[in-house]
């Protein structure tokens, strides 16, 4: 793959590949392809993981990937550090983000704590649930507090969730989620080419 093009990784925290998570983030990653990305999805439920083993309050020194039990999760490192986008997206578990999850977050301990590798990738959230029960903002957040610290870029319209209507003064959105993750798609991947271009130094 050239370095020129923009690599967008998905990552789906359900247990439902064809369900409403898979289905947003695909219609991220339709968008990215139009604009010449590249892409890939992971599906956690399909991965071998081990719990993260907590290094970081013993020793900050030890948190870093070398020392992170072999899983499916650090088999992604190196997926994770070439990838200019990331797509996280969870069902709504008891107004949060699936386990898998949260597995899948702490292992992105040992990346922030080793150099930032996570810095400057622009990310996208997306929470789903079935029915309107509440929590959906919650779980987006949850992910988005994490991965923020890490020193991801959120871009405009970047969270969503479904079910979920929106509108304002001019136009109506019945499945507002859907409607824009194509848009989101194209949008991480002009950015991500403009970062390419113009490389930052964020800290």
């Amino acid at each position: 793959m050239s370095e020129d093009v923009p690599y967008v990784l998905g990552i789906n925290g359900s247990p439902h590949k064809d369900g409403i998570v898979g289905k947003l983030i695909e219609g991220v990653l339709d968008g990215a392809k139009e604009k010449g990305a590249k892409t890939r999805v992971v599906n956690l439920y399909d991965l071998d993981i081990v719990h993260e083993p907590g290094y970081y309050s013993e020793d900050p020194k030890k948190e870093i990937p070398a020392n992170i039990p072999k899983d499916g999760i650090t088999a992604l490192y190196p997926d994770l550090i070439k990838a200019d986008c990331l797509v996280l997206g969870t069902p709504v578990y008891w107004a949060n983000m699936s386990g898998v999850m949260k597995d899948f977050i702490d292992h992105l301990t040992a990346l922030e704590n080793d150099d930032f590798k996570l810095e400057g990738k622009i990310a996208v959230f997306i929470a789903a649930s079935k029915e309107n029960e509440g929590g959906l903002e919650m779980a987006d957040m949850s992910m988005v507090a994490a991965l923020a610290q890490m020193g991801v870029l959120i871009p405009p319209y970047g969270i969503l969730w479904a079910p979920g209507s929106s509108g304002t003064a001019k136009i109506g959105h019945s499945k507002w989620a859907e409607e824009d993750a194509p848009h989101i798609g194209k949008n991480i991947v002009t950015l991500a080419k403009l970062f390419k271009e113009n490389k930052v130094s964020w800290y």
